[in-house]
């Protein structure tokens, strides 16, 4: 990862990290694209490792209230969908003690 690390919380760092791998899919012979998707990535992950059971129900919640502010069924909610699923992945990890430190 780069010395200027991307900041975040969970639920932005998620949602900068899916978008950008959706545009490394988009494009990919982009070097610079995959970088940042590979950055987000990495800086998405030490944010989870780093957070506690409360601080992932938090970004989930906060997903989810991103997500019903979308019209259902259309681009936005489908991205904010993704997200909260996969905070509530990372969440029920948690819960079920199979996170690894």
């Amino acid at each position: 990862m780069t010395d200027a690390a991307p900041v975040g919380g969970c639920e932005d760092l998620a949602a900068r990290w899916l978008e950008a791998e959706e545009r490394a899919l988009a494009e990919p012979t982009n070097d610079s694209v995959a970088s940042e998707a590979a950055d987000l990535g990495e800086a998405y992950e030490l944010a989870v490792r780093g957070a506690s059971a409360e601080d992932l129900r938090l970004a989930l919640e906060a997903a989810r209230r991103t997500q019903e502010m979308e019209e259902i069924g259309g681009p936005g909610w489908a991205k904010a969908r993704r997200v909260a699923e996969l905070l509530r992945t990372e969440y029920e990890a948690t819960r079920g003690g199979s996170r690894l430190p």
